[in-house]
């Protein structure tokens, strides 16, 4: 049997409701139809799984129902930096493959040649015939132009190898005997941060390859006794803890996930159940947030970040409001977030539930001015690392540009119990008197409180003349 095409030889020596615009974007109804259909369809392409013994990942999950690998929306396009969905370095899959290097592409093929000698340690021929099956599947999932519909079964099943293997490399650590993964030569020339990888690598909606490849080719190199899943699993949660995403408790690995950016999202989900408030049920439609400063000084609202408990399970999603106090997560903004909260707000568009875009719709209205970001960073919420307040209020003000969710159904909306419980103190005149003179932000109140003061200590005074006169 010949060789895959792209497989490199190796030798001794390697080669080594009607949804609510939330923002100002407008969407195409007929567009926008299709597209719900296309998310909540959830049927695979034949072949079977079980003609090509790779268990796929399309159970009806809640937090996911499409494997397709598609393009962002040209209308995310349009109103965001499409630098955001794109790789700087390591291009994945065929939508960006134009934008590789000849650097990448060396160690691509390295990564390839390296797992086919420990492949052929269990498997006659190695990693020989392992795209026959996978490619055709693989080819169904990709939907948008620019996919593998214009490359030849040769090509992608090569392409796709190679960016298989080098994933599998980055993330697995195979050693078999004195052998180790397989190093740049002197004079390559990477001057590329691991950060920079990652993101290219694990949080681009665009740039992913399904998940199934990653277990068939594992499958040849250990002999088909582990599932790859429970290897890549734990770097990716490490990644989230250290991003201050997650709390630091182990999770065991979702049952089936599509990429690695599905893996992400996967740990990206309140553990806080949401209350049904009587406010929900009465005809007050849910609105937008309002800012942080003015939940403050109107809502007598007091802003605390909430710490991850040692042992306890728990994401930056989990804000909570127990009453007067509303708890947030801190927020660690870097150069990578935005790109990162954008990707997993793409990748919900093909979901039903959107707790990642509830999140990100409540931050970017809570915290859309420097002031608001200074309030938020006094009470250590937002711990960022850019220039000043300002560039992450911009950052976060732009952040929902051109989504599309409905914020009216709890579903899609985890947050919205919260939004009709904070509006409801807002409009209450004992909370924002108390809140106003809290903050001292009303020499009104303060003026008409210090008369009242003097009001009651004359009338006191006069009463009190009045009865001594009275007993003499």
């Amino acid at each position: 049997m010949a060789r895959d095409a792209g497989l490199p030889r190796v030798d001794n020596e390697l080669d080594t409701k009607c949804c609510k615009i939330v923002t100002i974007q407008q969407v195409d109804s007929s567009a926008f139809s299709t597209w719900i259909g296309q998310m909540e369809d959830c049927e695979m392409p034949s072949p079977t799984p079980s003609r090509m013994g790779v268990k796929l990942p399309c159970q009806n999950e809640a937090h996911m129902s499409s494997v397709r690998i598609s393009m962002v929306r040209e209308q995310l396009r349009r109103v965001i930096d499409e630098d955001s969905y794109a790789p700087h370095y390591v291009p994945i899959g065929p939508y960006h493959r134009s934008r590789s290097s000849p650097w990448i592409e060396k160690t691509k093929k390295r990564s390839a040649g390296f797992l086919q000698s420990l492949s052929e340690e269990h498997t006659e021929g190695g990693l020989t015939g392992v795209m026959e099956k996978l490619e055709p599947l693989a080819r169904e999932l990709y939907t948008s132009g620019g996919g593998l519909g214009d490359m030849t079964p040769e090509q992608s099943s090569s392409m796709l190898l190679h960016d298989a293997c080098y994933l599998l490399l980055f993330f697995v650590d195979y050693m078999s005997g004195n052998r180790a993964p397989p190093a740049p030569a002197d004079d390559d020339e990477h001057p590329v941060s691991r950060n920079t990888l990652v993101r290219d690598a694990v949080f681009l909606r665009e740039n992913q390859i399904p998940f199934f490849l990653l277990q068939g080719i594992h499958e040849r190199v250990t002999g088909g006794t582990t599932s790859v899943l429970d290897y890549i699993a734990m770097p990716i949660q490490e990644l989230l803890q250290q991003q201050l995403f997650i709390s630091r408790k182990p999770r065991p690995p979702p049952p089936t996930c599509s990429h690695l950016l599905h893996l992400v999202h996967a740990y990206f989900r309140p553990t806080l159940q949401p209350t049904k408030s009587a406010a929900m049920c009465g005809t007050v439609v849910t609105g937008r947030w309002r800012r942080a400063a003015e939940y403050s000084r109107y809502a007598n609202v007091r802003l605390m970040r909430r710490d991850f408990q040692d042992g306890v399970e728990s994401s930056v999603l989990d804000v909570q409001l127990e009453g007067g106090t509303l708890w947030i997560p801190r927020l660690r903004v870097d150069s990578n977030t935005w790109t990162i909260l954008r990707n997993l707000m793409a990748l919900e568009e093909q979901a039903h539930r959107r707790p990642v875009t509830a999140y990100c719709l409540f931050m970017s209205q809570l915290a859309c001015t420097a002031e608001d970001v200074q309030l938020l960073r006094r009470a250590g919420i937002v711990d960022h690392f850019l220039g000043n307040d300002e560039q992450v209020s911009k950052g976060l003000a732009g952040l929902c540009n051109g989504v599309v969710i409905d914020i009216d159904d709890l579903d899609r909306n985890y947050l919205k119990p919260m939004w009709h419980q904070l509006e409801n103190r807002f409009y209450s005149r004992a909370e924002r008197f108390i809140g106003g003179f809290r903050h001292g932000q009303s020499w009104e109140i303060t003026a008409a409180f210090l008369m009242a003061l003097i009001v009651i200590a004359c009338q006191a005074m006069q009463t009190f003349y009045a009865v001594a006169r009275g007993g003499h």
